[in-house]
């Protein structure tokens, strides 16, 4: 069972979608009450990350519109794509510039070969799953399905299904977004590699996900710290809760509060707004 960690956090990396970011028209924002916690974080000594399957440009762009909503703690790290690690400023680490171009040449020998296999099935695929999206890139295969009812679902097992060919392809869903990666990679290879380069131990990084894709993250492997608002998946709360983690009993990004004030000791109003 984990021990209470509260004043050993040094780290706390993120997901962005469902755990701190709100929809504001068609866009997205980290809202006022985040702003200040992770503010507040920063006037602690205590680091953040982002650990989003977004890209960098995306991510960059979130955090630039956070900075002049007031953000002042700015990220240590972005992590993208669910493979690369940069600073906020797009400058990398030695320890990471090694890393990202590791990961680049893995996922250019691996993904051409995923995408051999399932290119013949795409036009089948892309009307019975309603697929929105397909990005068919050399380091990158991933499709945008329509999330009703259990369609992602579906088509992710079915995916799966089509690569058992292909030595450690993994499958990964993040509502409606449904990604290949070999199986070194995903978010809890990457914070892993991120906490190496800073000299962290899992005791000193909390982590906070909501999402299939958070799970080797948040599955007590990598950080011993670990949290997901109340309403991530419910396959996301069942293994936190197995590693001994801690689901909130708020939604979205307040969840995300709750957690912070938890692990952190940063308070938080009901309204979600720092106290």
């Amino acid at each position: 069972m984990m021990t209470d960690p509260r004043g050993q956090v040094r780290s706390v990396v993120i997901d962005l979608d469902g755990t701190i970011l709100v929809p504001e028209g068609n866009r997205v924002r980290i809202p006022p009450g985040m702003i200040a916690a992770l503010n507040a974080l920063g006037r602690r000594g205590i680091t953040w990350c982002t650990n989003s399957g977004r890209n960098f440009e995306d991510q960059a762009e979130i955090l630039r519109r956070a900075v002049a909503d007031g953000l002042q703690a700015v990220p240590d790290a972005v992590m993208f794509n669910e493979a690369y690690i940069r600073s906020f400023d797009g400058d990398e680490l030695p320890a990471w510039r090694a890393w990202n171009a590791a990961a680049r040449q893995s996922l250019r020998e691996f993904q051409p070969r995923v995408q051999a296999v399932l290119r013949r099935r795409l036009d089948q695929w892309g009307s019975a799953y309603r697929i929105l999206r397909a990005v068919l890139e050399e380091d990158a295969t991933a499709f945008l399905v329509s999330n009703e009812g259990d369609l992602a679902a579906r088509f992710a097992a079915e995916l799966s299904a089509a690569l058992v060919s292909v030595p450690g392809a993994v499958v990964l869903r993040n509502g409606g977004w449904v990604a290949v990666l070999p199986s070194h990679l995903g978010k809890g290879w990457v914070l892993a590699a991120y906490m190496r380069s800073r000299s962290l131990e899992p005791d000193e990084v909390l982590a906070i996900g909501d999402q299939l894709n958070d799970i080797s993250m948040l599955n007590g492997r990598v950080t011993d710290a670990i949290g997901c608002p109340s309403d991530a998946a419910a396959e996301v709360k069942s293994v936190v809760m197995r590693a001994g983690g801690i689901v909130a009993a708020r939604p979205g990004y307040l969840g995300t509060l709750e957690l912070l004030e938890r692990f952190c000791g940063i308070g938080t109003s009901r309204s979600g707004g720092h106290l």
